[in-house]
């Protein structure tokens, strides 16, 4: 793992839990979702390509990848579903239900299915169809002329600008999970795999103390973006979710590969034992937000409230996508992120690790 990717990790999960909970300026949410989609093309097709593909390897690649994703998915949906239960707030329908348990739910394209019961699980759900196509995208997507991938992935992203664009709102937000349009993020990952030998070359970028200036400025790029969507929102909402972050994201991805060891500051910071800690939890805290939304909202905000802070607000409505489906006591958000990382950490520690090691041996 390059340190400074997974630093980037740790602080775009901690700004969707945020954007989630409603804390206000997390206009870096959709960036963080094509960060982590981006990097997961980047890191594979540079450390694991496939150049050869047969039954055996593929087989194997799918078992280790649903074996990364299904046990956590599994123990969050249960968590939540007894919760659920608990407080009478839980609601079985077979088909959402169903279709969430095998990590289906993102192809419905039904705003009810996509973000049933763990509405987070739609990223899991994605991010299995990329695994699967990993392989036949590196043995026989990759090795095509660059004019060829940039074609195809110029024809993948015009056709889902379109259907962007004619959809109405909600058909926006389920285009936004939709595997077959979230996989342009991955393959431009698996691309930019081919700028590193040249980039590599270059003079400039060879010299250490670049990295400063190089690092602050892929930061500067990342923000005017953002800065420059928050002066045109409603010009470029449409374009927010995904297009609008692949130039900043691949440039972040490949200064952290670049100056990967002999970082400046910024890398200094991403690379600490603190981020790193909270990079390696990343998909525990992603999956759990919904979870500690629920712990506050029924246990810890009751209690805040008793003795004089925050208040109780209206319950969400049908067309609110909060991070619990309810928010009695929406002045608080920020004491979710704390909730959030001790039960990520209870669950990496006593549930993900020892599970991985396991299965490791067997697979």
């Amino acid at each position: 793992m390059i340190k400074t990717i997974n630093g980037w990790r740790a602080i775009f999960a901690l700004i969707i839990v945020l954007f989630h909970a409603g804390v206000t300026g997390m206009t870096l949410m959709p960036a963080g979702v094509v960060f982590f989609l981006m990097a997961s093309g980047f890191l594979l097709e540079m450390k694991h390509p496939f150049r050869q593909l047969d039954k055996q390897s593929y087989k194997r690649f799918v078992l280790r990848s649903a074996s990364k994703l299904y046990p956590l998915h599994w123990l969050a949906l249960i968590l939540l579903l007894v919760i659920l239960a608990v407080a009478g707030e839980c609601v079985i329908d077979p088909l959402s239900l169903s279709l969430n348990v095998t990590l289906l739910q993102s192809w419905s394209l039904s705003h009810h299915i996509c973000f049933s019961y763990n509405p987070f699980s739609w990223f899991l759900s994605t991010l299995l169809f990329c695994y699967l196509c990993f392989p036949l995208l590196s043995r026989w997507f990759m090795p095509l002329r660059v004019t060829h991938q940039l074609i195809i992935v110029g024809v993948l992203s015009v056709i889902c600008l379109i259907a962007m664009l004619l959809v109405g709102d909600y058909g926006f937000v389920d285009l936004t999970v939709f595997p077959l349009a979230r996989i342009i993020d991955f393959m431009i990952g698996m691309m930019l795999v081919q700028l590193l030998p040249i980039l590599q070359r270059v003079d400039m970028l060879k010299d250490r103390d670049t990295g400063i200036d190089v690092e602050l400025g892929s930061v500067a790029l990342l923000s005017g973006v953002a800065l420059v969507f928050i002066a045109h929102r409603n010009v470029l909402y449409r374009v927010s979710e995904s297009f609008l972050w692949w130039i900043p994201v691949a440039v972040l991805l490949l200064v952290c590969v670049i100056y990967d060891k002999r970082e400046g500051f910024v890398g200094k910071f991403l690379a600490s034992r603190p981020m790193q800690w909270l990079g390696g939890l990343c998909f525990e805290i992603f999956m759990l937000q919904r979870v500690a939304a629920l712990a506050f909202n029924y246990l810890v905000a009751p209690v805040l409230s008793h003795i004089g802070f925050g208040h109780p607000s209206p319950f969400a409505t049908p067309d609110t996508f909060d991070l619990g489906s309810i928010s009695p006591y929406s002045l608080l958000p920020w004491f979710i992120i704390p909730i959030d990382i001790v039960l990520a950490w209870i669950v990496n520690r006593f549930f993900t690790r020892p599970l991985r090691r396991y299965l490791s041996t067997r697979i």
